[in-house]
């Protein structure tokens, strides 16, 4: 029986809608993974700059492919008016489940790919004029392997860039995986006259309306990363999106404040047994070193032991 990802057989879409409905990968997603496994001489991909490429390879970082993963989610009716406003629990829901689903198959490219990690993760949005329930969020990354590191069951998700990912290990630390917490909430608009008066003034409905929802995804950001049993949290990012929708109540207009609002950040965990970061050197040594190789912070132990010493004094 031919391989299903041979070039010569055509995608089975019906499997593929239903890999899709169980969370997982579209086939053509699979077949280029495996083309690219099966390459004698495979060609990387990556979301590096030239500077960031150079840094990666003077540190044991090999970028094996760029890897993605995207959701495309049909958010259900919400009820948004007439009660002060609050959350929109269904749509808290519903977003997470879609950054989730993006976020998931990222990994598992990654993984497919028998990466270590995946780094410089970003996250876009898109809306449809065509589709005013529709959303795509898609999760961006560069799939990289470590040298002398085992290879793990799972590929770790950071948003660190290459250079910072080197000096969190040689910090001591690892990433474990991206922790997220949102919240979407409404908000009746306020002015100034229902506010009391027309001088300067805080909105103080807009206020609470920030205040509550940043209050809630941070406890939900706080408690991904005990989820994924952190020591830490480093470059904790917050996106905010906000804008006005309208609804009718007893057969009149009203505008709501609508605000998305998502904090992530990379997880880390403490290595029982750190290297010791590299001194700086009070000296620089002009000669060219053509023979030198950084050792990699990611070696196992052993390997890291029978490393050369190096000639500096």
């Amino acid at each position: 029986m031919p391989h299903p990802f041979l070039p010569d057989r055509p995608v089975d879409e019906a499997e593929s809608l239903r890999s899709l409905a169980q969370g997982g990968l579209p086939l053509r997603a699979q077949r280029r993974i495996w083309e690219h496994n099966q390459a004698a001489r495979p060609v990387f991909t990556s979301t590096f700059s030239a500077a960031e490429g150079v840094v990666a390879a003077a540190t044991g970082i090999t970028p094996v492919s760029q890897v993605m993963g995207s959701s495309v989610y049909h958010v259900g009716f919400s009820y948004s008016g007439g009660y002060g406003g609050g959350e929109q629990v269904a749509l808290t829901a519903a977003y997470e489940h879609a950054r989730s689903l993006a976020l998931g198959r990222l990994q598992q490219e990654a993984t497919l790919l028998r990466a270590h990690a995946v780094v410089d993760v970003r996250f876009e949005r898109r809306e449809f004029e065509w589709g005013a329930d529709l959303l795509e969020f898609q999760a961006i990354g560069t799939a990289v392997r470590l040298a002398g590191a085992p290879v793990p069951e799972r590929a770790a998700l950071t948003l660190l860039s290459v250079d910072d990912l080197y000096k969190l290990h040689l910090a001591g630390y690892t990433p474990v995986a991206i922790a997220m917490g949102n919240c979407f909430w409404y908000e009746d608009h306020a002015d100034c006259s229902s506010e009391g008066s027309w001088y300067s003034q805080e909105l103080t409905a807009h206020t609470r309306a920030a205040r509550t929802a940043r209050a809630l995804a941070i406890e939900r950001f706080r408690h991904a990363a005990r989820h994924f049993r952190a020591h830490g949290v480093v470059g904790t990012r917050v996106h905010r999106h906000g804008y006005d929708r309208e609804y009718e109540v007893n057969d009149r207009s009203h505008t709501a404040f609508v605000l998305d609002l998502v904090v992530m950040g990379t997880a880390v965990v403490r290595q029982e047994t750190p290297a010791s970061p590299p001194r700086p050197l009070l000296v620089v040594d002009l000669e060219d070193r053509a023979d030198f190789e950084p050792e990699s912070p990611f070696a196992s132990g052993a390997e890291a032991d029978s490393a050369p010493d190096s000639d500096d004094d």
